[in-house]
């Protein structure tokens, strides 16, 4: 081999363990640098590891702990996971049960919680979903669900997580406060007892979901209690109560409330003896009564065809509702009561004024009719006096002239008597009277003798009204002051003075006055207690029921041997 070759085989030898060497340096520096990567990544995954374990255990902490029920299921609704508080709101627990969120739905919102969960899973989430679900007892709850998909890297939606709280009782505090007012709106302005009892009626029974509730009212003048209102289920086409009953108090279960006050709640009737069957045998009672001033004025009840059916917070609800309807009712009741009153007066008025008409009648035939004979007599008495009056002695004529007076006098007491029967207000005469022109006149009319002396101490009104009465009332006062007037010089003295709504008229004399024990007495019929010869002791009853027809009073104050004032008011 030529020496140039070998050189150049050399050379070439050279270069390769140089670039060896430059190679095994730089494998040298990468493994190096690989090694201290991948120790790097050990402090990292480690570090990672341990981030991962940390919050999958706050996660889990917070899955456990959570105050409201935390459930995941797949796309199919099959359920995948939850947490105590699920278990406990709906009973199921997964670890020997496959559970799906369709057998959890109660029937009637099938259909909404279908279509809603198909709108979850195309709009990611959902707040405030409410809905009723049927738990593993078959109680039945409402929901307050707040929900979102769970989506994998690809975007596509594996699961929904969905937070579920239980909002039963709140909702069923606002049923009740919804329906409490709904019920006393509706009773509001409503005077007519029925339609009131049937507006508690109706709201109660939607509110226990039971088709009896009846309205009892109590009456304690026949110490029963009759059915006022009921449901629609006993109530005939007519809308009025079928085949209604009146229960004694103290029999029944209504009546063991009516007369005790104290509210019942019975839960299987069957073993109560004190049940009354009504339209059909139910198992559940709840009885309420409604209490006005301390006593018991109506009675709530209602009854369900099964067993267990009403609870404390049921009679809770129905206390509070009779306490606020018991004012209306009790003025509802008042008001009935006024109405039947009114009714009843108004019927005896009716029968007092045809009885009055008759009497009135009755009076004028009579009148007439006795009259008649007494001046047949009369007569006769004249004709037998003047024929024969030289044959009588003088007793025998004085005993014709008593006769003949006390015709008079028998005659005069039966136009009294007619006169004061027949006395009453035409309430259509509201005619202008000036009394001071009305006192002139009945002097005028009147015979006064020359010793008594008559005189107004002032102007006299003007009264509205019937001028006969007016007239009457005071020529009847000042004719009673002139035939009791003993006294030489006799006054007799008109006044009056004006209050507000009325005028207080006096008429005094000074005359032989009356005894206060007979001060009342006076104004009865017949009642003269020292009649004149012409007194039929009429005129002071006719005086007092003038008074008495203008809605006035009168009085009399007097001394004996000084005089009386009689005192007597009229509306303006």
């Amino acid at each position: 081999m030529k020496n140039s070759k070998i050189e150049i085989l050399e050379r070439a030898l050279e270069r390769q363990i140089k670039a060896r060497k430059q190679a095994e340096k730089i494998l040298e520096e990468k493994s190096l640098e690989l090694y201290n990567t991948s120790e790097k990544l050990k402090v990292a995954n480690t570090k990672l590891e341990s981030l991962l374990d940390e919050k999958t255990s706050q996660l889990k902490g917070i899955f456990e702990n959570i105050n409201d029920a935390y459930i995941v299921v797949d796309i199919e609704g099959n359920v995948l996971k939850m947490n105590e508080n699920a278990e406990e709101l709906l009973g199921y627990t997964l670890n020997n049960n496959h559970l799906n969120i369709n057998s959890l739905v109660y029937k009637e919102d099938y259909t909404y919680a279908i279509n809603s969960f198909k709108q979850l899973l195309i709009t990611g989430n959902f707040t405030n979903y409410n809905a009723r679900i049927l738990t593993k007892e078959n109680q039945i709850k409402w929901v307050n669900i707040n929900a979102s998909v769970v989506y994998d890297n690809q975007k596509n939606a594996i699961a929904v997580q969905g937070i579920i709280r239980d909002v039963t009782h709140q909702r069923e505090k606002r049923i009740i406060l919804d329906m409490i007012n709904n019920t006393v709106k509706s009773i509001l302005g409503k005077e007519n007892i029925y339609e009131i009892a049937w507006e508690i009626s109706s709201s109660i029974a939607n509110y226990l979901g039971t088709n009896d509730c009846v309205i009892y009212l109590v009456d304690h003048s026949t110490n029963t209690l009759e059915q006022i209102a009921a449901f629609d289920n006993k109530l005939n086409p007519k809308k009025e109560i079928a085949n209604k009953i009146i229960l004694p108090i103290g029999k029944g279960i209504v009546g063991s409330v009516a007369k005790s006050g104290n509210p019942e709640i019975i839960n299987d009737t069957s073993i109560d003896n004190r049940y009354v069957l009504d339209d059909e045998n139910r198992l559940s009672e709840i009885t309420v009564p409604i209490i006005s001033e301390g006593n018991v004025i109506g009675i709530i009840d209602a009854e369900h065809k099964n067993k267990n059916h009403f609870t404390p917070e049921h009679l809770i609800t129905i206390q509070n509702i009779a306490n606020l309807v018991a004012l209306q009712l009790k003025s509802a009741i008042n008001l009935r009561e006024r109405k039947k009153a009114e009714t009843q007066n108004k019927e005896l008025l009716l029968t007092l004024e045809k009885n009055n008409e008759e009497l009135q009648e009755y009076a004028h035939i009579v009148t007439h009719d006795l009259k008649s004979p007494l001046r047949s007599l009369y007569a006769l008495t004249s004709w037998l006096k003047t024929d024969n009056i030289d044959s009588y002695n003088q007793t025998s004529l004085q005993y014709f002239n008593d006769i003949e007076l006390t015709l008079e006098k028998m005659e005069s007491l039966i136009s009294d008597v007619l006169s004061y029967s027949s006395l009453e207000a035409n309430q259509q005469i509201k005619d202008p009277v000036a009394l001071d022109v009305l006192i002139k006149d009945i002097i005028q009319l009147l015979y006064v003798p020359e010793n008594i002396t008559i005189k107004t101490t002032k102007k006299l009104p003007i009264l509205y009204g019937d001028k006969t009465l007016y007239q009457r009332l005071f020529q009847n006062l000042i004719e009673n002051a002139i035939k009791f007037n003993d006294k030489p010089q006799g006054t007799i003295e008109i006044d009056v003075k004006e209050h507000k709504s009325f005028y207080k008229f006096s008429v005094k004399d000074n005359g032989i006055g009356i005894e206060k024990k007979h001060f009342t007495k006076i104004f009865k019929i017949f009642q003269s207690l020292k009649k004149a010869k012409d007194s039929t002791g009429i005129g002071l009853s006719v005086v007092k029921k003038i008074v008495d027809i203008y809605k006035g009073e009168i009085w009399v104050e007097s001394q004996v041997n000084k005089g009386t004032t009689f005192y007597f008011t009229i509306k303006k």
